[in-house]
């Protein structure tokens, strides 16, 4: 049993679980980085020794606990090494996970319950009539609307507060949908939550299991065959989303054209697209324009975005 490492602020006590409660008082020993920790005290009445950090721990030390500031540098660093990083309530698939994680995982736990008590509260008999009315096709538009703002908020360059906002207005989409399907007893916010570690995980086995890779695209082509295998595809083009805006559509097609042996240099998709221009052909210039881009690993879609509001902005 290795060192037990225990990411909590000292303003953030009551965020303790009690399974990391137990564990900290089977330990003969918990070492603080801030002497005035809460637990500390508490700790102490449970017949724990304590004590402040004053140099570094061992990572094989079984007998001892830290509890240090979520953003400590040490918390990887210890994990790296082979101690164990608690993660709170959440179930994460190593300790190196929590260790990366643990500068916002339990303030995100807090922050994230606190959306889903709102959003259920918005939809219940007490809530709001509005909210109640919504399914999820009368959403779609707003959830469209949400998303442009955010690639807005991105494309002038305002990463800051108005991207926090925007993303935190896409977020309330998310949630939306998911309570209106726990209402109907489909699925709830949870399950959406799982899905998509689930998903994580199993296309990164890179870094969650023994796959090597060298590059980036590797990483990709690993990603689209695990892909292909989970949604058991038999066709090259098999959900590729009719709806995407053109250029985004041409992207995507492409890329999975790439994956059964479609590709072109950068100047061959120049001269095609040079070429049906000549020909006033408009729509196969841009298709090739957009195998330019990918040649050149830039996204048509968003390098056009882009373009339309730097003019917009300049008249």
């Amino acid at each position: 049993m290795p060192l037990l490492v225990v990411p909590c602020a000292s303003s953030g006590a009551d965020q303790l679980t009690l399974g990391e409660w137990r564990k900290l008082i089977a330990r003969e020993r918990v070492f603080f980085e801030d002497g005035s920790h809460p637990l500390a005290a508490q700790l102490q009445d449970a017949g724990v020794a304590t004590g402040t950090l004053t140099a570094e721990p061992e990572a094989d030390d079984a007998t001892a606990a830290v509890v240090v500031d979520p953003s400590s540098e040490r918390i990887v660093a210890l994990a790296r090494a082979g101690a164990e990083v608690s993660a709170g309530m959440s179930d994460v698939p190593d300790d190196l996970t929590a260790a990366h994680g643990s500068y916002v995982g339990r303030l995100a736990q807090a922050k994230l319950g606190e959306l889903s008590y709102v959003m259920a509260r918005l939809r219940s008999a007490d809530g709001c009539p509005w909210d109640r009315e919504q399914d999820h096709a009368s959403l779609t538009v707003h959830l469209i609307e949400e998303t442009h703002e955010v690639l807005d908020a991105i494309d002038r360059g305002s990463w800051s507060s108005e991207l926090e906002e925007e993303l935190g207005d896409l977020l309330l989409q998310v949630f939306f949908h998911a309570q209106m399907a726990h209402d109907d007893g489909r699925f709830d916010i949870a399950g959406v939550a799982q899905s998509i570690v689930t998903k994580l995980i199993a296309r990164h086995p890179h870094v969650f299991g023994d796959v090597e890779v060298e590059t980036a695209g590797e990483v990709v082509a690993n990603w689209e065959a695990i892909k292909a295998t989970e949604k058991e595809r038999t066709g090259t083009f098999d959900d590729v989303p009719a709806g995407l805006p053109a250029l985004a559509y041409a992207h995507k097609i492409q890329k999975r054209a790439a994956g059964a042996g479609f590709e072109v240099s950068e100047g061959a998709a120049l001269e095609r697209a040079e070429g049906s221009l000549r020909d006033g052909d408009v729509g196969a210039a841009l298709f090739w324009l957009v195998a330019l881009a990918r040649a050149r690993h830039l996204d048509a879609e968003g390098e056009l975005r882009r373009e339309v509001v730097r003019f917009r902005d300049s008249r």
